[in-house]
């Protein structure tokens, strides 16, 4: 096949945008031991070019056939297969393989030519809603700035870019007032305690905690997933409820998993101490360990937590390692606000692995997910995924 041709299908392929003819046409062409200069070429030319830069360094090619050689590792591919047959499926452990490929921001097409044919699916993005005291309700984004109320002795204010802060003013005696900060699916947020404390939350989650600390214990409740910075206070630990556990700290960095629908309460350690206390057992973390807290109150604590994988979302994306694919599709789910479907059986032991930007597009990530060999195709706000 002339390398023009090749590289052609090969982009095509990569954009979805090839035919069911082209498609066996392509798979073909990949099978032949003639074609391995053209393969490389085309590889060379998809990290190189600017639709799809590559974000590793100039061993990438190297990388790349290391992979194809080593197909036996990956759970997908249960047996052997010659280097050149695994080109065909080269594409698809680029990511697995530690490959990632970082698409451009799509050209966005004028929303009302967009309107007409499918809904708008965009990323995340800093919006919450802030419930005061007496019920009153605040809409957050990252565009507002400026004091929103006072609590007791405590003002609150938004700082711009997707953050809010409570100063305590004076130290008056005021019984304590709670507040809650809620980030939809869809949506982030960070927030500054009275205490100096920073919280982080994720997508689908809610914080309910006291605007002073003055005369409240530093206890604050958790739904969904948040990262904590905790300031120190001498005898004065800093706890969350979240769940049927409590994490109790100091002054220390962890990050707390507890959506309704996984399975488990996940703690991870990054600096300092806690203890997570459940009816069943209290257990002392230290920093690169997790805990994991089941609905039973059984508590197992594991060595050496992937950290990079857990704050991922704080900073910005996704990163999977050997991660089952439900899990993959419930984070994605909540950061774009989409629904999952299954259509028919997914393998157990299928797994994935690769990191994403979280400010790509939806198609950006479908595309991403089908070079890795998972069958999904996106549906109005609908993720199909198929065995």
């Amino acid at each position: 096949m002339h390398p023009d041709i090749f590289a052609t299908l090969l982009s095509r392929y990569l954009k979805d945008e090839l035919s069911a003819e082209e498609l066996e046409r392509f798979r073909e062409a990949l099978l032949r031991d003639e074609n391995r200069e053209q393969w490389q070429q085309a590889i060379d030319g998809i990290l190189q070019s600017n639709e799809f830069p590559a974000v590793t360094g100039n061993d990438t090619k190297e990388r790349i056939w290391l992979a194809v050689n080593q197909q036996e590792s990956h759970p997908v591919w249960r047996r052997r297969i010659r280097p050149l047959m695994a080109a065909a499926a080269a594409i698809g452990i680029l990511i697995t393989a530690g490959i990632y490929l970082y698409p451009k921001p799509s050209k966005q097409l004028p929303a009302t030519a967009i309107a007409a044919t499918k809904p708008i699916i965009r990323p995340g993005g800093n919006k919450a809603i802030l419930t005061l005291a007496d019920g009153s309700q605040v809409t957050l984004d990252s565009t507002g700035a400026g004091a929103i109320a006072t609590q007791g002795n405590t003002h609150i204010v938004q700082v711009s870019g997707g953050q809010l802060a409570y100063k305590e003013h004076s130290s008056i005696d005021a019984p304590p007032q709670f507040n809650s900060l809620q980030v939809p699916r869809g949506g982030q947020f960070r927030i500054t305690l009275a205490d100096g404390t920073n919280v982080w939350l994720n997508a689908a989650s809610v914080l309910r905690y006291p605007a002073s600390f003055a005369n409240a214990d530093r206890t604050v409740e958790l739904t969904g997933e948040a990262y904590f910075e905790v300031a120190a206070l001498s005898g004065k630990p800093f706890r969350v409820k979240v769940n049927n556990t409590l994490v109790q700290v100091l002054g220390t960095s962890f990050n707390i998993m507890g959506y309704s629908e996984e399975q488990v309460t996940r703690t991870t350690l990054l600096e300092g101490a806690v203890q997570v206390k459940t009816d069943r057992a209290t257990t002392r973390m230290y920093p690169g360990q997790a805990a994991t807290t089941q609905s039973n109150g059984e508590t197992q604590l594991h060595q050496d937590a992937d950290v990079d994988q857990v704050v991922a979302w704080k900073n910005g994306y996704f990163l999977f390692n050997h991660e089952k694919l439900p899990g993959v599709m419930r984070q994605i789910a909540r950061w774009y606000d989409v629904e999952v479907e299954y259509a028919g059986k997914i393998p157990e032991e299928r797994e994935f692995g690769g990191k994403i930007a979280r400010s790509s597009s939806i198609e950006d990530v479908i595309r991403i997910l089908k070079l890795s060999n998972i069958h999904v195709k996106l549906i109005n706000k609908k993720i199909i995924v198929q065995p």
